[in-house]
């Protein structure tokens, strides 16, 4: 993978630097949220799953008194890649929680005072 950085670095021209500075961050949250059940979700969830798979076999093979710090890293890096998945799930639950009439129903009620309804 390393043998591709300068190509990943030309990827980032001018022209895609300016769309991500451009795209507020609502807009960020609403293409993510969106992401989820479409079939790029599935191969970043495939893609997930096996690289945290491979990082899990190497906990087999350290030594933890030996490599404490390899294992710290690589916790590290599940915590990583596992971000993005975390973040569109968390946009999706929110934004399902805001439609939900039960929700909207509890909110209404603390704006009241709270469920006892003292103003």
């Amino acid at each position: 993978m390393n043998k591709n950085i300068e190509e990943i670095k030309k990827y980032f021209t001018e022209e895609i630097r300016t769309q991500v500075r451009e795209m507020t961050n609502n807009e960020m949250k609403a293409s993510l949220r969106d992401l989820e059940g479409t079939p790029a979700w599935f191969a970043i969830l495939k893609y997930n799953q096996e690289r945290v798979g491979t990082i899990q076999n190497a906990f087999l093979t350290f030594d933890p008194v030996k490599q404490p710090t390899e294992i710290a890293r690589y916790q590290g890096v599940i915590t990583g890649m596992l971000d993005l998945q975390d973040a569109v799930l968390s946009l999706k639950y929110e934004s399902k929680k805001v439609e939900d009439p039960k929700n909207k129903e509890e909110e209404n009620q603390d704006e009241k005072g709270g469920a006892y309804g003292a103003y």
